[in-house]
């Protein structure tokens, strides 16, 4: 049985009458006070972004809903996407024909990610079931494990972490939970509104991430890494040192995984583990290693780019 955590309270599991299982809603969090290094340099949503050349870190999202939907064998959650607003909100309308999705700003910019939850849930009647995620993650492998254990611990919240305990950017909870989260101001999750939750006596439990792993996707580095996972390679990033010596080109089948069908390549050009995106360029002579090139970019002949993020005009 997964253990809980230092904060949390071992509660008895039996099943209580009329007890509410399945999966409701899914909260995407994709804003912050703050936007990530790579949304900072992409100037996109990182929801956007293309980790292979057929599939969007959404549409990512969506495959796993639906497993995991399939799986338990209950109906698919809605997703709510949740985004911070301009300058970082989509450029495009996020969509998937197998859910009902919307997208939202934050209601509030100062409202901390537990005020943003209750603001975002509060026409939800207190039994819906959802699933908060921070949206720049790459899920490699299923929630089946975390969906299992909340329905046999049948707490109010279930927060996902690392075997080393670190927290893993998933929670489960009931929409009940956020009554604590006060109207106005800020609140944090993890520092405050969790602290609060086992204090008023809620079942707050932990599950480890035994059968997946998500990939954050905050800087460079972690994105070329979710990419690789993604198509089945390895990329020990940060194990990596500077490129020495003359780059040997790399046939484009090789890496056509991760280069998009209607990305234009150089036939001359080298690509080595990057990532070319939808509507990109990268011209005759080009060297791209280790980067990212966003869609509508483009690499113009001769240039040199390593370690690094091309953003369209």
């Amino acid at each position: 049985m997964t253990e809980p955590g230092p904060h949390m309270k071992i509660m008895p599991v039996e099943d209580p009458p009329g007890d509410h299982i399945g999966l409701d809603v899914c909260i995407l969090l994709a804003g912050g006070l703050v936007p990530s290094p790579l949304v900072k340099m992409t100037h996109r949503l990182t929801l956007e972004l293309w980790l292979s050349a057929h599939e969007t870190v959404f549409g990512r999202w969506c495959d796993v809903l639906a497993e995991l939907a399939e799986h338990a064998e209950i109906p698919k959650p809605s997703i709510r996407v949740v985004h911070s607003g301009p300058p970082f909100e989509p450029s495009y309308r996020l969509a998937d024909e197998r859910f009902d999705i919307q997208t939202m700003a934050e209601p509030d910019g100062y409202r901390g990610p537990a005020g943003v939850l209750r603001d975002v849930m509060q026409n939800d009647p207190p039994d819906t079931t959802i699933l908060v995620a921070e949206a720049a993650r790459y899920i490699a492998g299923g929630l089946d494990t975390l969906y299992e254990d909340w329905v046999r611990l049948k707490p109010d919240v279930l927060v996902a972490k690392h075997p080393d305990g670190s927290p893993a950017g998933l929670m489960m909870m009931r929409a009940s939970a956020l009554k604590l989260v006060q109207d106005t101001g800020f609140m944090d999750i993890k520092e405050q509104w969790l602290p609060k939750c086992v204090e008023a006596g809620l079942e707050v439990w932990t599950s480890e991430t035994t059968h997946f792993r998500p990939y954050p996707l905050r800087t460079l580095e972690q994105y070329l890494s979710a990419s690789a996972a993604s198509v089945g390679k390895t990329c020990p990033i940060e194990e990596m040192g500077p490129v020495l010596g003359p780059l040997k080109p790399l046939p484009r089948q090789l890496e056509k995984s991760r280069i998009a069908d209607d990305a234009e390549v150089a036939r001359d050009a080298v690509v080595a583990d990057a990532i070319i995106m939808p509507g990109a360029k990268v011209e005759t002579g080009a060297i791209v290693v280790r980067s990212l090139v966003c869609p509508g970019a483009i690499v113009p002949a001769g240039a040199e780019v390593v370690d690094m993020v091309v953003a369209a005009d």
